[in-house]
């Protein structure tokens, strides 16, 4: 019953960003709501890259992404998204002040929301793996320790840790 669960929300959810790339790539933003009209936004951020996947994402209802080979663009943008409204909010700050350390080192602001993504998916994924809360102090901590780095050095220490 809950994989079942599981399929309908995938498969509404697609169906949903296959709505909001419609909107997007007709340029026809106005009437969304904020959070639809950042995850469009985030989906033409992502054009170049995930175009097919966006195009067909209606009819990809059960296509599942094998997370050691592939990239999911549905949890890709969505993960961007949330990012998006924590620097939006900045909640937590140190996301705000994280981002504009880096920027002030030269990182574009697309590099700079996947740095962060960097930090913040494996402690998701380990919040789901262990079915335990979101550790936030860990990544207030975390933001806190690599913001005086280097954005390169920060990638660096991230694959040596296996974090990414």
């Amino acid at each position: 019953m809950k994989d079942e669960a599981f399929k309908l929300f995938r498969s509404a959810n697609r169906e949903h960003l296959h709505f909001l790339w419609e909107k997007a790539k007709n340029d026809e933003l106005d009437g969304l709501d904020a959070e639809d009209r950042r995850l469009a936004e985030t989906m033409l951020l992502h054009e170049d890259e995930f175009f097919n996947v966006f195009e067909f994402a209606d009819v990809l209802h059960d296509r599942e992404f094998d997370p050691d080979t592939d990239v999911n663009p549905f949890l890709h943008i969505t993960i961007h998204t949330v990012i998006e409204n924590q620097l939006a909010a900045k909640d937590p700050i140190e996301v705000f002040q994280f981002y504009n350390a880096m920027r002030k080192k030269k990182c574009s602001h697309h590099d700079t929301i996947h740095l962060i993504a960097a930090i913040l998916v494996p402690l998701m994924f380990d919040t789901m793996k262990h079915q335990k809360p979101f550790d936030n102090d860990r990544y207030v901590s975390m933001l806190k320790k690599y913001k005086s780095r280097k954005p390169n050095k920060i990638w660096a220490l991230l694959d040596s840790s296996g974090n990414v």
